[in-house]
């Protein structure tokens, strides 16, 4: 009798509770009507939700589209993309239509001043930069009636507002709050572990880019306010690049390097010819750089890169995959602190809980990396 009197307890509990949650979901902000929201810089924009043509371009948007396709009504509402950023493999695997999105037209992609008149022709509904667009071609565009938001994603702190900023826009602000928080949880565990360690712990870590702009060639180091001087920093190594003034590209000579003598050398080169790799192997078969700590080690490695293409896939730029930059320096650095880090499985997650991927798409992406993965 009482297995019998248990069953319509224990149903009207389950519809309770479905009750609740079906009200719950509605009590999230609704997705129409105008909001107001404050960018990075500082500026209060309105904008009409919700947004059904987003145009994403100007100097350094790349970072921008790898947020923005997180979030699943990106797939819908960007178009007015590049052919570069229209070629990398992640950006097609997780929308197939990216070919439709692109445009022929000029509209300054990689510049800090992008075409005005060709970007109101598009019509779009808003129109996201990069910090180091100019201020005058948001006044311009928002006096034709075209809301302009401005993002940063160059630390932690501005990633995880940035992050949020644009899961209002997208008005998906429960999958903001949850990527903000992978990114917040991967970072915390990283800096709980090297947080205490004193100097003397820390390895001298250099990160050099090698340029070969104009036929000349060139070892650069970022400046003390760079990202990659933040992610050594946090991975449990002294970041030599702290030495430099602020930030951009700091060209540094052999001598300074040999002066430096790191203890751990980590290279880009933003292409395919060179690769780091290619590098990393000149570096250390050179009897220039024999004394070096980190050659003598065999400490020199090639940052990975998942689409090859100037800065888009480095896992060291403000890109989406930075935190894994982050993960692999970790390992890199201070390998003993870090044995249980399973890289290929953090690698694997990611591409499937940020971008949605199955299992074997995200394989397929793992396959495009190159560098010391």
């Amino acid at each position: 009798m009482k297995k019998n009197l248990i069953s319509p307890i224990v149903l009207i509990l389950v519809v309770v509770v479905a009750a609740y949650l079906v009200i719950g979901q509605t009590s999230y902000p609704p997705l129409t009507g105008p909001i107001s929201v404050v960018d990075a810089l500082g500026r209060t924009v309105q904008v009409e939700l919700p947004v059904d043509r987003v145009i994403i371009t100007g100097k350094s948007a790349f970072p921008i589209t790898s947020v923005a396709y997180m979030f699943s009504s990106a797939r819908s509402v960007l178009y007015g993309l590049d052919q570069r950023t229209a070629s990398v493999p992640l950006f097609r695997a997780v929308d197939p239509s990216i070919d439709a999105k692109t445009v022929s037209s000029d509209l300054g992609a990689g510049s800090d001043a992008p075409n005005v008149e060709e970007l109101a022709k598009l019509n779009p509904d808003l129109v996201i930069f990069k910090t180091v667009v100019k201020l005058q071609v948001a006044e311009s565009l928002e006096s034709l009636g075209i809301s302009v938001v401005y993002v940063d994603l160059e630390n932690i702190d501005s990633y995880l507002r940035d992050v949020r900023l644009m899961g209002k826009l997208f008005g998906e602000e429960p999958r903001a709050n949850k990527i903000a928080g992978y990114y917040e949880e991967k970072y915390r565990y990283v800096l709980s572990k090297t947080s205490s360690l004193p100097l003397s712990n820390r390895p001298r870590t250099l990160f050099l880019f090698y340029s070969v702009k104009g036929g000349t060639i060139s070892f650069n180091a970022p400046g003390s306010r760079w990202l990659q001087t933040m992610m050594i920093e946090v991975a449990g190594g002294y970041p030599l690049s702290k030495e430099l003034g602020g930030g951009g590209w700091n060209t540094v000579s052999f001598e300074q390097i040999a002066q430096w003598n790191p203890e751990i050398i980590f290279i880009v080169t933003y292409s395919d010819n060179p690769s780091p790799a290619s590098v990393k192997e000149n570096i250390l078969h050179d009897p220039l750089w024999r004394d070096v700590a980190a050659v003598k080690e065999g400490r020199v490695y090639a940052v990975p890169d998942d689409s090859h293409l100037i800065a888009i896939g480095s896992w060291d730029t403000p890109n989406s995959r930075w935190i894994l930059g982050q993960l692999w320096m970790a390992k890199k650095i201070q390998p003993t602190i870090f044995t249980e880090l399973d890289l290929t499985a953090e690698v694997r997650q990611f591409y499937r809980e940020m971008y949605g991927l199955d299992e074997v798409g995200a394989g397929e992406i793992m396959q495009q990396i190159t560098g010391d993965l």
